[in-house]
């Protein structure tokens, strides 16, 4: 078989098309999978997306005759230009620059005529034709690290030498690795003087405090006395910062110096906060360091002290300028939550920046600490906020809304978007592009298609673009558009009702195992974890709806019986969904049926959960539990989930509580 595209990038190839021409087709599921992500085209489209394949076909075999009469055919098709690009990128090592320009002309200011300016400047660059290079690049087009280093390594030699020597710069100091192309660059720049030792002990230092040791050693090797002893005091102290509590040995008071008890200060601060903090009033009375490193200081040791819960020391750093700090004076508003310390809670959201007290979360707990102090009234000062917070369509706005016994104020209001409109937009050239290459599987160029065509679109056209993403069964991308629009209260869009029938299936597959699993709380997750984009890839390695690690979709299928394979299996909606669906329910048992421990569990691990209920010195109630989570980005999570579980069975026609009476009566 052969493959559709040659040059894909991300996981786009685990998920390539092949159209059966009198062959076994050994991808059938990809067939199946791009037919759920796109409307029905209609015979016309696949015929021609047949023929797009003979032609591609005809391109590997070098079938001249065929290609002349299948290039003809596919004219007025929306991926011609594609045909046109491979046809190119198939010779592009010999630079056919007579077909090169007369492609970048056609297809001026498009997504394929900008990738395929990126495929030359590479080819150009690896050949060293750096003239013609100065000619094709665009500095504010393209930006790729390696690009920019062809780009610099021009200008040295062909160009403005004084700004080759600003980029070799701007290269150069950065705490990571950069591209091989940059090598030369890097080189022309120490031979014209610029790469000094002071420029070197900087990246040193910056590779250190991203935590690249390893580049940070290999830079030191560039050094010569007395930067080299001076790194090397440096990553010593990177290692064991409780070096610095021996004040003697860094009482010269050079500028590397400085570095190095600020960089061991903000080190020993994550382990101590209490050492740093009397390190640094040692070190402070003998050096002269700047307002701006002192007010920096000042806030990082308060950070640490609120993430270590130290409050007293929180408390004595106060009588400095960090106390002002708005995340400091949050992190003591949380901690005396920790304490149901009700006076002392109202105390900090007093002290908040103005806007900081007027956001939700502040309002509620305002209201709270209220309530706790001087009781429940439908006339008092609580019961002020919480009436203001019902209105919204937020985790705090149904926490309100249940404190009064209200109904949720959902707020839906349908974007005014024409019927017209939306025909319009689907009618743009790149959008036809992007259906077509979604279609066929190809998401890396479907992406960059819709990407292209929406990045200067109007509010009303994204809103439109959103409706029609929402159409072709793009989901993602009817979450992205109507956010970008900044248009919050269309429900349709912004919570789609995705992949309704596998969620539904899902849910009743994993209730005839196990325990009844919520179809609306598969939504909420699944709406969080990925927006429901089928191929979402983390960092981390997780992948698909419900962004499951492979191992964890390994020990779940094994359990639940899912047929599983290999990891791009996760990439279909339907296994991805049902295997989310129950390693959700296999978390949902662990903790008691409780979703507030499941979600947190579904985002930082049922193990570091478990450790954060062993870790609370007294039984929390649940919404206090929820907001004075360790981790920002699982408290934000938990909290999302939650709202997001009552928006879809808003969305499904249901009614729902925020959390279950059980949820809701117990303390964690």
């Amino acid at each position: 078989m052969n493959k559709l595209w040659t040059d894909t990038r991300g996981i786009a190839p685990l998920l390539m098309i092949w159209i059966c021409l009198g062959v076994p087709c050994k991808a059938q599921q990809q067939v199946q999978l791009s037919e759920q992500l796109a409307a029905t085209p209609g015979k016309a489209a696949v015929v021609f997306r047949h023929k797009l394949h003979r032609a591609r076909l005809a391109i590997e075999h070098n079938d001249q005759r065929q290609l002349k009469k299948l290039k003809s055919e596919l004219r007025d098709y929306p991926l011609a230009p594609y045909l046109d690009y491979w046809i190119i990128h198939q010779k592009l090592s010999r630079l056919p620059m007579a077909e090169i320009d007369r492609f970048l002309i056609e297809n001026d200011n498009t997504a394929i005529g900008d990738w395929m300016r990126m495929q030359l400047l590479a080819q150009l660059g690896s050949l060293g034709q750096f003239k013609t290079y100065l000619e094709y690049y665009r500095p504010k087009r393209h930006n790729r690290t390696a690009l920019r280093c062809y780009y610099a390594d021009a200008l040295f030699r062909h160009g403005d030498k004084a700004q080759a020597y600003r980029l070799a710069r701007a290269l150069w100091l950065v705490g990571h690795s950069q591209a091989e192309a940059c090598d030369p660059v890097f080189a022309q720049w120490a031979h014209a003087g610029g790469l000094t030792q002071q420029m070197i002990w900087r990246r040193h230092l910056l590779a250190l405090k991203e935590g690249n040791l390893a580049l940070a050693a290999y830079i030191a090797r560039k050094m010569q006395a007395p930067y080299k002893e001076l790194a090397a005091h440096l990553r010593q102290v990177h290692k064991t910062p409780e070096l610095l509590l021996n004040h003697s040995r860094l009482l010269d008071g050079t500028q590397q110096n400085r570095e190095i008890i600020l960089h061991g200060l903000y080190r020993l601060a994550r382990q101590d906060a209490a050492r740093a903090e009397q390190a640094w009033q040692r070190y402070s009375a003998n050096f002269l360091f700047s307002d701006t490193e002192q007010e920096a200081m000042l806030r990082h040791l308060a950070r640490q002290f609120a993430r270590q819960e130290n409050m007293q020391g929180l408390l004595q750093l106060g009588r400095g300028r960090a106390i002002r700090n708005g995340h400091s004076i949050e992190w003591l508003a949380r901690q005396s939550l920790r304490e149901l310390d009700w006076e002392q809670v109202a105390f900090w959201i007093d002290r908040l920046p103005p806007a900081k007290q007027q956001l939700d979360r502040w309002l509620y707990w305002k209201a709270r600490s209220l309530e706790e102090l001087y009781g429940k009234s439908r006339t008092g000062a609580s019961a002020h906020l919480y009436r203001q917070l019902a209105q919204k369509r937020s985790y705090y706005g149904f926490l309100a809304a249940d404190v009064l016994g209200q109904h949720y104020s959902f707020v839906h209001r349908p974007a005014s978007i024409t019927p017209d409109q939306v025909q319009k937009i689907a009618r743009r050239p790149a959008l036809q592009r992007a259906r077509e290459l979604q279609a066929m599987g190809e998401f890396f160029h479907a992406r960059r298609e819709w990407n292209y065509a929406t990045r200067e679109m109007t509010p009303e056209e994204l809103l439109a673009a959103g409706k029609v993403a929402s159409h072709w069964g793009w989901h993602h991308k009817s979450i992205q558009s109507v956010l970008a629009a900044d248009y919050l209260d269309d429900l349709e869009l912004r919570f789609p009702l995705a992949f309704a029938d596998i969620i539904h299936n899902a849910s009743e597959r994993v209730g005839r195992q196990n325990s009844p699993l919520d179809p609306y709380l598969i939504y909420a997750v699944a709406r969080q974890e990925s927006h429901f984009s089928h191929d979402a890839k983390s960092s981390a390695g997780a992948l698909g709806i419900m962004q499951l690690l492979p191992s964890t979709a390994r020990d779940t299928a094994r359990r639940s019986g899912v047929p599983y394979r290999r990891s791009w299996d996760l990439l279909s909606p339907n296994t991805n969904i049902i295997l989310g669906s129950f390693y959700l329910s296999t978390l949902l048992n662990r903790f008691d049926n409780n979703r507030i421990l499941a979600a947190a569990a579904y985002n930082a691990g049922p193990s570091r959960v478990a450790k954060w209920l062993r870790e609370t010195r007294k039984r929390l109630p649940y919404d206090v539990w929820i907001e004075t989570i360790p981790y920002k980005e699982t408290r934000t999570y938990v909290q999302n989930v939650l709202a997001y579980t009552v928006i879809y069975a808003y969305r499904n026609g249901a009614r729902l509580q925020l959390l279950r009476e059980s949820e809701a009566a117990g303390k964690l």
